[in-house]
């Protein structure tokens, strides 16, 4: 049986450059969900084709995101872990 990945068409979002959050993240700042702004970008990945989203980097991290401080909480600048389950199960739809 062959695996779905096999034709799958990927495209990897780097959400916090995306996204526009800041450079820095001082862990004190409150949650801002702007992994809403990717259901805009859906139009324009299904009109090139793209079936799968390698979403990443999206934990909690101090800089760039590849410096990750904890991987079980979304970055801060991003959202929380709920509004990553909410973004993608819209993208899903």
């Amino acid at each position: 049986m062959k695996h779905w990945a096999y034709d799958a068409i990927f495209y990897h979002i780097y959400p916090l450059g995306l996204c526009g959050a800041p450079m820095r993240n001082d862990f004190a700042v409150p949650v801002t969900p702007r992994l809403e702004q990717l259901h805009a970008w859906i139009d324009h990945l299904r009109e090139l084709g793209v079936n799968a989203v390698y979403l990443g980097p999206v934990f909690e991290s101090s800089a760039h995101g590849y410096d990750t401080a904890d991987y079980y909480r979304v970055d801060r600048r991003l959202g929380n872990n709920q509004t990553l389950v909410e973004r993608l199960i819209s993208l899903l739809r």
